[in-house]
């Protein structure tokens, strides 16, 4: 059997030592008492994902705590609608809190979407489908033709607490299922890409400009800022930008915040508005696009020319980010 056909459902110990942030030889270790299977392939070890939890469970012995997760509202639990029922067994799997968005802000985002009413979504970071479901639902009870492109890498999820509190294999299928479920497939497309890569042939996704994009996905500076120089153009005079996690004090993430800070607070292109959120302060901003900004634009395409490349960083390069870009 082919080594690449085998590895599909292994993991080696050398990826999950990257995860979990500990030796090989430990989760070697913890393998043999657990009497978990290694297998070995070309000189390395590796182990069933199937048999992935108990090394889990052994690694964080808190991770099965009940008490932890988001809180369900009645309405929520109570909804006859597909969408709602979907949610609440979403909300009572371990893998959702709290890396996916809590019910008032996914709350929030389904009052946006069905306010809005927009035709062209694009959503940046779906995780396990909590917010495409949300947005998709507003979509819904506003009767039009909107849609939703959604983006994700769909990594197989592994606890890496306190963000990820357990194993899910396939996320995308996952995701589908759960949009299914919902009753809500109609309204949206998945694409297991990086964001970049979707961005950059955008055209061809989708025929007319972006009315909304939900942007939670790489929440670095550096990611964040690519997200938004690629996507920004390609939104509508009109538009609505959102951005997930913009208080670092709470989500320890600063790429948001650098993206707001940098380009769109004192922007006269922009309309802002950061939101609270709840139970935790994440924070959300939306943000209304009102006229296009042509000197961003203009840089953003220098940044991406094969002269940029070649002079970033020397000192030419370093005088124009410093004094223009």
């Amino acid at each position: 059997m082919a080594v690449e056909s085998v590895t599909n459902d292994l993991y080696s110990l050398e990826h999950l030592s990257h995860r979990f942030q500990i030796t090989p030889d430990r989760i070697a270790q913890i393998a043999t008492d657990r009497n978990l299977k290694q297998h070995q392939i070309s000189g390395q070890l590796y182990l069933q994902k199937n048999e992935v939890q108990q090394l889990i469970e052994e690694l964080f012995p808190g991770i099965n705590d009940e008490s932890l997760g988001y809180e369900i509202p009645e309405y929520l639990q109570n909804s006859p609608d597909a969408w709602a029922e979907t949610l609440v067994k979403m909300y009572r799997e371990k893998f959702t809190y709290p890396a996916s968005v809590s019910p008032s802000q996914g709350e929030f985002l389904k009052s946006l979407t069905g306010n809005i009413a927009p035709k062209n979504v694009v959503e940046i970071g779906c995780f396990t489908g909590i917010s495409t479901i949300w947005l998709a639902a507003g979509l819904e009870q506003t009767g039009g033709a909107g849609k939703i492109n959604s983006i994700d890498l769909f990594e197989d999820i592994i606890p890496a607490p306190p963000y990820h509190r357990a194993y899910l294999p396939n996320p995308l299928e996952y995701a589908q299922n759960s949009v299914a479920n919902a009753q809500l497939a109609h309204r949206v497309k998945f694409h297991k890409s990086n964001s970049v890569a979707v961005g950059e042939r955008i055209h061809e996704i989708l025929s007319e400009p972006i009315d909304f994009i939900y942007i939670d996905g790489d929440h670095t500076k550096e990611g964040c800022e690519k997200d938004f120089l690629l996507f920004y153009p390609h939104v509508a005079i009109g538009g609505y930008i959102v951005l997930h996690d913009i208080y670092p004090e709470y989500c320890n993430w600063d790429g948001p915040r650098y993206v707001i800070d940098k380009y769109i607070k004192t922007s006269p292109h922009f309309e802002l508005m950061e939101v609270k959120t709840s139970p935790v302060n994440y924070g959300m901003a939306v943000i209304r696009k009102v006229s296009h900004d042509k000197s961003l634009e203009l840089r953003t395409k220098l940044k991406n020319t094969a002269l940029w490349q070649g002079i970033k960083d020397k000192p030419l390069g370093n005088f124009i980010k410093n004094n223009i870009f």
